[in-house]
């Protein structure tokens, strides 16, 4: 084995001096997180297959508009407290990492509160129970769902990739059986699947909590991670509302529609948090480091992109027909197009970890701020003017992804190479 390690190491190094990579951490941390977006996958997969199989469209509907009103309200709990956990961590101060999960909890009370207002707001004016249920269940759980999530910003810091990756599989195993079981068992039944979903994530969460909890060395705090955690969580509101607003605004109009969107929007999310996952790795780097990415690397990842779009873009038919049947077969449409920003978003996903690790503060008011407000007026007045979704999800989508692309790339001085 360990003859097999060496040779794999002496390849990757050889193949990444090539272009400027350090292709061993790469390799070597790449492997836990690809395996745990395996993993990912297939729950995902698994549990949308079976909610279009035995599912109506309009339940299977109602479940991603819960589901987006959970993550709407999702900035209250801090999520800036997550880059910049594993920022502080990475510079070892271990110590911010209990306060970290308390700080978000008590924050995630408030968002509690919102989120059992909307519960009412549907249960007593627009008189849709099944929702509101739902949503007064999401208000119960909300806070255990967003606050002792930390666990895998501080192994990310200290670059425990494989105890990270071991963690998540079982959890998302765990997660997915629950959900399938809730599916199988009660079809058509929103409450009872909502219920398990929520369960399923905050047993994980506080599990590994409870368990990485014991693993801090030291007391060390860092003078401005709180600090920069709420500068990030103020500038990430009119994003999160930019990453949700579609689906909101689609389950309002159409919650069969919101249905059909959805699939596709999995499928491009699917290929996202590989590319996240991967680009991951690259935070602690550039934490500690001051490292940039040279145009030989852009264009490397660009190109692996474009081969990636291509290939799911003649897949996208059959596909959706494979694991969806044809009910959801108006998702390929979307889907072929949205694959098109995979070399953007590759781009895009590593270099914005520089822009994070290294507080660039100005970079990050355009992402948090300009971009979402000029992605929301434009695509806002696409449909006030067209009155046609489809036209509305497209400049939105393409917007957004596309400016997030151009000030990223144009943005990054060449001092060092990864």
């Amino acid at each position: 084995m360990k003859k097999i390690r060496r040779k794999i190491y002496d390849i990757s190094k050889k193949t990444g001096d090539k272009f400027g990579f350090d292709l061993p951490y790469f390799v070597e941390n790449g492997f836990w997180m690809l395996l745990n977006q395996g993993v990912i996958l297939l729950g995902g997969l698994a549990t949308s297959i079976l909610f279009a199989r035995y599912f109506s469209k309009d339940v299977y509907g109602q479940y991603q508009f819960v589901l987006s009103i959970i993550a709407f309200f999702s900035f209250f709990s801090v999520p800036g407290l997550n880059p910049a956990l594993i920022r502080s961590i990475a510079n070892d101060n271990q110590g911010d990492y209990k306060p970290a999960v308390k700080f978000s909890f008590k924050y995630s009370l408030i968002g509690s509160i919102f989120v059992l207002i909307t519960a009412f707001y549907y249960y007593f004016y627009l008189q849709k129970t099944t929702i509101a249920l739902a949503l007064m269940s999401a208000s119960v759980f909300f806070p255990l769902l967003f606050s002792f999530d930390k666990w895998q910003a501080f192994l990310k810091g200290q670059e425990k990739f494989a105890f990270l990756t071991r963690n998540l599989i079982i959890q998302t195993a765990g997660k997915t059986i629950l959900i399938l079981s809730a599916i199988l068992l009660f079809p058509d039944n929103l409450l009872v699947v909502v219920i398990a979903y929520l369960f399923g994530t905050a047993f994980f969460h506080i599990l590994w909590y409870v368990k990485s909890s014991k693993l801090p060395k030291n007391n060390k705090k860092g003078k401005d991670t709180f600090s920069y955690a709420g500068f990030i969580t103020k500038l990430g509101i009119l994003n999160t509302l930019v990453n949700n607003f579609d689906k909101l605004l689609i389950g309002i109009l159409d919650i069969k529609a919101l249905a059909v969107y959805s699939i596709a929007l999995g499928l491009i999310n699917i290929i996202k948090s590989f590319i996240k996952s991967i680009s991951a790795i690259t935070f602690p780097k550039f934490a500690k480091y001051n490292i940039t990415v040279s145009f030989k690397q852009k264009m490397l990842i660009f190109f692996t992109g474009i081969v990636i779009a291509t290939i799911f873009y003649f897949i996208a038919d059959n596909l959706i027909l494979l694991l969806y049947t044809d009910k959801y077969l108006p998702s390929a449409h979307y889907f072929k197009l949205f694959v098109f920003i995979t070399p953007l978003f590759m781009i895009s996903s590593v270099l914005s970890k520089k822009v994070l690790a290294n507080k660039n503060k100005s970079k990050l008011i355009h992402l948090k701020i300009t971009i979402p407000i000029i992605t929301l007026l434009s695509s806002v007045t696409v449909y006030i003017v067209s009155k046609n979704i489809d036209y509305f999800i497209f400049t939105k989508f393409f917007v957004f992804n596309i400016l997030n692309f151009l000030l990223l790339s144009f943005s990054v001085k060449k001092k060092h190479t990864v």
